[in-house]
């Protein structure tokens, strides 16, 4: 079992108010496993990926426009896929972000013009005064002739027991109840980008049963409802939907009391402390 806890390294951060650590968390899902996150004093994005397509690919829901997104000081990056780790998308982004990502992919980061922090499994970065961010494990496999870049989560924690679990792409794995305690909200794939779910991804039943490993208050299906091959949309069911649906319903089975939130891409909502 890999630990999660680990060392802190300094990194830029922004002045928050003491009074400001228990403002509301603003969560929008901008499809796939891209979300904004509205912390006190800090935008976070993770995992942007911003085009219309990506190869066999087309983006279902709206397109998310940089310029409606506005600045972002910090970008998560779980993995070296290209529907999530995208260097079209890093660069349309506003603002000067901090890009953190896996150990491997600090150079693709700095090649395109921004600035990176190279993290590995139980690495914190401080991101504003009494914010961190730590990477966590996950698991999810790696094609050839991809990066030489692990595949993480990330824990985003904050005073008075704020803390928000991205799981990036992952499979179940045993040190995900190592967070018991320290998630409060959680971001958790439930699908894929086809009809079938590949190996190395959560499907809606163990998403649900991740959310009551980590102990969670809220959860946020994502990884769901965008990105589908073109010539298999027009295929009976709705395909694209079905995975938060499912999500919902396993969640109420499985965890009861836990507050799910099925945003469609482009929605939000706000998490009170």
């Amino acid at each position: 079992m890999t630990a999660i806890a680990g060392r802190t390294a300094p990194a830029p951060v922004a002045e928050v108010e003491p009074a400001a650590a228990q403002q509301p968390i603003g969560v929008r899902y901008l499809g796939h496993a891209t979300v904004l996150l509205e912390l006190p004093g800090i935008r976070l994005v993770t995992d942007p990926f911003l085009r219309p397509s990506l190869g066999p690919l087309r983006r279902h829901g709206p397109l998310p426009r940089p310029g409606a997104i506005g600045p972002v000081g910090f970008v998560a990056i779980s993995h070296a896929h290209p529907d999530h780790f995208d260097r079209s998308s890093l660069r349309a982004l506003a603002g000067d972000p901090l890009v953190i990502v896996p150990r491997g992919l600090g150079g693709t980061v700095r090649r395109i013009g921004l600035r990176a922090r190279e993290v590995v499994v139980g690495e914190q970065v401080s991101i504003a005064p009494q914010w961190t961010i730590t990477a966590v494990p996950a698991r999810h496999w790696r094609w050839p002739g991809a990066w030489r870049a692990a595949t993480i989560g990330y824990l985003i924690e904050g005073p008075g027991g704020a803390g928000i679990y991205f799981a990036g792409d992952t499979a179940p794995f045993d040190a995900m109840a190592e967070l018991a305690g320290r998630a409060d909200v959680a971001l958790l794939p439930v699908g894929s980008w086809g009809p079938h779910l590949s190996p190395g991804h959560l499907s809606p039943r163990t998403a649900a049963e991740a959310a009551r490993r980590v102990g969670a208050r809220v959860a946020i299906p994502i990884h769901w409802g965008t990105l589908y091959p073109r010539s298999l949309e027009r295929l009976p069911g709705d395909r694209l939907s079905e995975p938060a649906a499912r999500f919902a319903v396993w969640a109420e089975r499985l965890a009861p009391g836990l507050d799910v939130r099925v945003l469609q891409p482009g929605e939000a909502t706000v998490v009170e402390p």
